[in-house]
């Protein structure tokens, strides 16, 4: 390899290290340490069990019940300190049975009861602290918390949960519905606002407002629509239709955010057809025109089949992005038996504490949507004409 190759080839990575650091932090990294953590009993509550600190003298006292520092007997004192009991009761950190037995050998009780009646411990430090300085052996075990590997017992364990196949088919019932209803919708929008007719512009934007438009505010906004007093029920009220609680009917809760997410995606997508409309030359339509192909004629047999491209990159990320639907989901749903996988993924780890088993549930949705999108990619091919 010549020299010149070799600047060239050191100078270009070095342009793009900046990217391939953000890319490895925050995507290559999160999928390998959900892959790891799929087979273990992760608890992120017991990350922390080590890191919190705490005034070691004022836990010591709470325990032995001390309310005066002077005339202490050490012997006493060592007699009513169980190490074991202090650090789980008092400390509140979990230790395993291999844990407790090291600590029953080899944590110096007599050293921290000196140094209690000393004032030595009047300090805050954390878990890994305490056993650094009182454990005479094995202090690694304590050095932080560690998951427990437990195999393939998540994914059995998914396999056997009737909640996860009840969001795993919302998701499925979300995507099949959603996807086609806006990508039509988004079709014939941009159809629409590619005549050339008076006020063209005020229609583009207010198509395309809800899709730029915070999703929090959106879902607060059809929260109002939806309840009982709102305005679907009202209008529904003059044709005799009792009001309906649309977010707490399990029958109505998915397809009412159903309707809002195309409502909201619909604009974007409108964009993407729109610029592909622009982009099919003029003298391709005159020229179908002349051969006496007009309206719908023209629109399934010249236009749709030109529009390949976009129609396969907007099912692509429409099928993406309904199946992994969570926010609206988060602000508007709280019925369990309506919860999409991604927020069930959610539930599970911040809710439950269960990242282990969120791990291993985001590990499988990853590779069904992988697996789905190869499929949809096989059946709408993106082909270009010109």
């Amino acid at each position: 390899m010549k020299r010149t190759q070799i600047r060239e080839w050191t100078a270009g990575y070095l342009l793009i290290l900046p990217i391939i650091a953000i890319i490895g932090t925050f995507i290559i990294y999160p999928i390998v340490a959900s892959v790891y953590y799929s087979f273990t009993n992760y608890n992120p509550l017991r990350q922390m069990e080590y890191k919190n600190t705490f005034n070691l003298q004022d836990q010591l006292e709470q325990y032995l019940l001390v309310f005066n520092m002077k005339g202490l007997n050490t012997q006493h004192l060592l007699s009513q300190f169980d190490p074991v009991d202090f650090i789980q009761t008092q400390l509140g950190i979990k230790i395993d049975t291999s844990q407790k037995s090291a600590i029953k050998k080899y944590f110096d009780s007599k050293k921290l009861i000196d140094d209690f009646v000393s004032m030595k411990t009047n300090e805050r430090i954390n878990g890994t602290e305490l056993f650094s300085r009182y454990m005479t052996k094995d202090k690694n075990m304590f050095a932080g918390y560690i998951p427990t590997w437990v195999g393939f017992q998540n994914f059995l364990h998914m396999i056997n949960d009737n909640l996860f196949w009840t969001t795993l088919w919302n998701s499925v019932f979300f995507a099949i519905v959603v996807t086609p209803v806006q990508t039509f919708l988004a079709l014939i929008l941009a159809v629409a606002v590619n005549q050339k007719i008076k006020g063209i512009k005020f229609f583009k934007l207010s198509f395309y407002i809800p899709s730029v438009t915070s999703s929090a505010a959106i879902s607060m906004l059809f929260m109002l629509l939806y309840s009982k007093p709102g305005l679907i029920n009202r209008i529904l009220g003059f044709i005799g239709i009792p009001p309906i609680n649309w977010l707490s009917n399990t029958s109505t809760a998915l397809p009412a955010v159903m309707a809002m997410n195309v409502w909201t995606t619909a604009g974007y997508f409108m964009i993407v057809f729109l610029a592909g409309l622009q982009n099919i030359p003029k003298d391709l339509i005159e020229a179908s025109e002349l051969d006496g192909a007009i309206g719908w004629t023209r629109f399934w047999k010249i236009i749709m089949p030109l529009l390949r491209p976009q129609i396969s990159y907007v099912v692509t990320l429409g099928l993406i992005g309904t199946l992994q639907v969570f926010d609206q989901i988060y602000f508007l749903i709280q019925n369990q038996q309506n919860y999409t996988t991604a927020m069930y993924i959610y539930v599970n780890a911040f809710n439950y504490n269960q990242m282990g088993y969120a791990s291993a549930i985001a590990v499988f949705f990853l590779a069904f949507i992988m697996i789905l999108t190869l499929i949809q990619r096989r059946f709408v091919k993106e082909e270009s004409y010109f």
